[in-house]
């Protein structure tokens, strides 16, 4: 069955698109590219400034049911690192809602396909998609990019009632000095079902707003387990320590 306006199942679907993709969501500073005017085909929609500092844009023109959002942000670790973080969250098998299932269908030192599939009630179509995940770096400026897209030609026929959604996007992590990075996140998502645009777009917003944060805490639990140890008892005697 299809989801009605407003219906558990739509909204739903359009909180676990992101995640999907995701498969997530150092300390992170303001962005100063965040205060800058918005981009060519991007209206700027809302701004947060605290520990997690961002500006999020909205697409002017996207494509017919795929809502598009975009936000730019800044991270206290080097590029390589966040890249890093976002790949291992991304490629790994573990489910990030409830109801979903994750398939690791393929990996390689710098790609991924991810199958995701999400159980709904059983009134409500279930979702899926198979998601390729490349990540790249370019050695002259030292920018690193994770791109997605699904490649549901990849999967089997879908079931009876089984809903395959389209999505894209990419992360964009360029250096900051000394150490930081400067961060853009776009996201474009089929939602699926009959869900009212203004709703969608909503859902939508705040799910790419929690693929930042959840990003942004991936890498400070990175930092924080990096954290160098008490050296061992017979180097502090060594070193003078009581």
């Amino acid at each position: 069955m299809q989801n009605g306006p407003g219906s558990i199942g739509s909204r739903w679907s359009a909180a676990l698109v992101v995640a999907l993709v995701m498969g997530a969501g150092g300390s992170v500073g303001a962005s100063d590219e965040a205060k800058e005017e918005p981009f060519a085909g991007w209206e700027r929609t809302a701004t947060r400034d605290d520990d997690l500092a961002w500006a999020v844009y909205v697409e002017t023109e996207p494509a017919p049911g795929m809502p598009a959002f975009r936000i730019e942000t800044s991270f206290e670790v080097p590029p390589g690192v966040a890249s890093r973080t976002l790949m291992a969250a991304m490629s790994d098998n573990e489910p990030t809602t409830s109801g979903e299932r994750r398939v690791l269908m393929e990996r390689s030192a710098n790609s991924a396909l991810v199958h995701s599939f999400v159980d709904l009630p059983f009134m409500f179509s279930d979702r899926e998609l198979a998601v390729r995940i490349v990540a790249s770096q370019d050695a002259a400026t030292g920018i690193h990019r994770i791109d997605w897209v699904e490649e549901n030609d990849q999967l089997p026929p879908p079931q009876d009632g089984v809903l395959r959604l389209r999505t894209s996007g990419y992360w964009e992590f360029r250096p900051r000095a000394p150490f930081g990075t400067f961060a853009t996140y776009v996201s474009r998502a089929e939602v699926g079902g009959s869900l009212p645009a203004g709703i969608r777009d909503r859902l939508m917003r705040g799910q790419a707003e929690d693929a930042v944060e959840r990003l942004a805490r991936l890498i400070g639990e990175r930092e924080a387990a990096a954290v160098v140890a008490p050296p061992p008892k017979d180097l502090e005697s060594d070193l003078g320590v009581e």
